[in-house]
């Protein structure tokens, strides 16, 4: 009887924690900053979209970045841990779903998120194979799709889609 309940415990705490929303960790944070760059001014990006901070386009209250804007470097950070901790990670985290992914995987797929969008992540083969099977190896095949802006081949994209590659099949370690 005493070894059943404490099975009982021990199987209901993994549960809950199972239950627990994923969030992306400092290793993921910095996968993202060292692609998108820091820009205190805005600037419009290869697709000519007004973007300020980590490669932020709205602000906290959804209003667009625009031309002349500026910001403080803690203004930038705040902007970014909002959009990723309130918009990308949650969606990254329902979209996945029930899957049983590792906490390097979960972080690229929220930097590939941040760079191509909640909407394009939804509709992606990339998504569909992560929730088939986490560690398909054609997984890698899928994030290289993902380098064209108006139909041409961007080497910077090239360059992230590979990192993230890497970094979702880099390390064995724990589940999330």
């Amino acid at each position: 009887m005493q070894i059943a309940s404490y099975s009982v415990i021990v199987l209901a705490a993994l549960f809950a924690s199972s239950l627990a929303a994923r969030t992306c960790s400092q290793e993921g944070y910095d996968l993202i900053k060292s692609f998108e760059g820091l820009s205190l001014v805005a600037y419009q990006d290869v697709g000519g979209v007004w973007t300020i901070g980590y490669g932020n386009t709205r602000y906290q209250d959804g209003s667009p970045v625009r031309q002349g804007d500026t910001i403080t470097q803690q203004g930038a950070d705040d902007l970014f841990e909002y959009w990723v901790d309130q918009s990308f990670a949650p969606e990254v985290d329902r979209l996945v779903g029930a899957v049983i992914i590792r906490q390097v995987q979960f972080d690229a797929l929220v930097s590939f998120t941040y760079n191509i969008g909640v909407g394009a992540f939804t509709d992606s083969t990339l998504l569909r194979k992560v929730r088939a099977f986490p560690d398909d190896p054609t997984i890698r095949d899928e994030f290289m799709r993902w380098v064209y802006v108006n139909g041409q081949v961007v080497q910077g994209l090239v360059n992230r889609r590979d990192a993230e590659a890497d970094f979702y099949f880099s390390k064995v370690e724990s589940m999330c």
